[in-house]
């Protein structure tokens, strides 16, 4: 018979007991330690691994069913989900930063990928439909980010010319990506500052994407943004691969 592994949960966490259950089980389905059409144990069994009740149990796997990371059988149990084809973005700070708090590289460099193909479509589009009213938006930020000294601040001016962008697209559906990932920017600012190796450069070519704006050339703003977000990410890279090579022992 195997043995019970119990697992200790914070009593003084301000998490409820069924969020840190759920958590718990997230992190295993995340990292690959429960892999994809594994059948968890019933209700009852995790709940006694767990220390809690059933009822936490079964909020916790309600949580984990919204999230898509599983799927409940009636009369057959509930089964594990490939994440990568079920799940939405409310699992990325999961996948970005692990347990212990180290960075997944792989993932991040996805994010900024993906976050390339976005901003360079939404300049394009906020080119061709801006109004002066978001052209104001625009240069003020630009004008705001470039006399600004705090590395932190400018990340959160970014932000906002990105949603302020996002707004100028005529697009309510970039913000509301923008709007989910906004707490999760909050939460990391000091992780995210690495991409603000060299903030002069950025606010240079936000000045010019904000230029071919105004004069709605749509593709030279996508190009613009494009390159922004390249050479942001390749900076990224440069810092990883810095860092790792510090953190090696000296021979």
């Amino acid at each position: 018979m195997p043995r019970t592994v119990h697992v200790a949960l914070s009593t003084t966490s301000k998490s409820t007991l069924a969020d840190q259950v759920a958590r718990h089980l997230r992190g295993e389905i995340l990292s690959g330690a429960r892999a994809p059409g594994e059948k968890l144990k019933p209700e009852f069994e995790l709940a006694e691994s767990f220390g809690v009740n059933r009822f936490t149990v079964r909020e916790a796997m309600n949580k984990l069913e919204q999230m898509r990371l599983i799927e409940r059988f009636p009369g057959r149990g509930t089964v594990v989900l490939d994440y990568s084809e079920h799940a939405n973005v409310d699992v990325i700070e999961d996948l970005v930063l692990s347990g212990d708090g180290r960075m997944n590289p792989f993932v991040m460099s996805n994010l900024l990928e993906a976050a390339r193909m976005f901003c360079s479509e939404i300049a394009a589009l906020a080119a061709e439909r801006r109004n002066e009213s978001d052209l104001a938006k625009l240069e003020g930020l630009v004008g705001e980010m470039r006399y600004e000294q705090r590395v932190s601040r400018i990340s959160s001016l970014d932000f906002e010319f990105q949603w302020a962008l996002a707004g100028a697209a005529g697009n309510i559906v970039p913000r509301l990506v923008l709007n989910s990932l906004r707490g999760l920017l909050t939460k990391y600012a000091p992780l995210l500052e690495t991409l603000y190796l060299a903030p002069d450069s950025i606010v240079d070519g936000y000045h010019h994407v904000v230029d071919s704006i105004r004069l709605r050339d749509a593709e030279r703003a996508r190009s613009l943004v494009r390159w922004i977000w390249i050479w942001r990410h390749q900076r990224f890279v440069d810092f990883l691969d810095q860092f790792d090579k510090s953190s090696l022992p000296a021979t």
